[in-house]
């Protein structure tokens, strides 16, 4: 049984793979998108209830794909990953808010993967 959808957005593919087994073992179905390019059509299509997103991808900043959030009208949790500057995560969740999203956590790469499992336990 599933108890909701998690987007991971995350250009790392390992890393991406590690966070999907933590969701898929608290029973949520799992996307990867691994490139900015197909991130707006999974949110429109497959309206994930979760999302964790890089803020640093190699063709697109964070900031443009918390916008497309925004534009979308996409209303379920948000958790923001960077290993940026802690400044960047305070700025990506200022424009996150400004576009009525819910942060629910800001979490600085590299990060324990149960780290993640905390914060999805805490949305169930």
């Amino acid at each position: 049984m599933s108890l909701g959808r998690l987007l991971i957005v995350d250009d790392d593919q390992s890393f991406a793979a590690e966070l999907r087994v933590d969701g898929e073992r608290l029973g949520l179905n799992v996307r990867m998108v691994h490139d900015t390019s197909t991130f707006e059509a999974v949110l429109r299509s497959w309206n994930p209830s979760i999302i964790i997103m890089d803020l640093v991808m190699p063709e697109s900043d964070g900031l443009e794909l918390i916008r497309i959030c925004g534009r979308c009208g996409y209303r379920g949790a948000l958790i923001l990953m960077s290993g940026g500057f802690e400044l960047y995560l305070k700025m990506a969740e200022e424009i996150a808010r400004t576009n009525n999203l819910n942060v629910v956590a800001k979490l600085p790469k590299p990060f324990w993967p149960n780290q993640l499992s905390f914060v999805l336990m805490s949305l169930m």
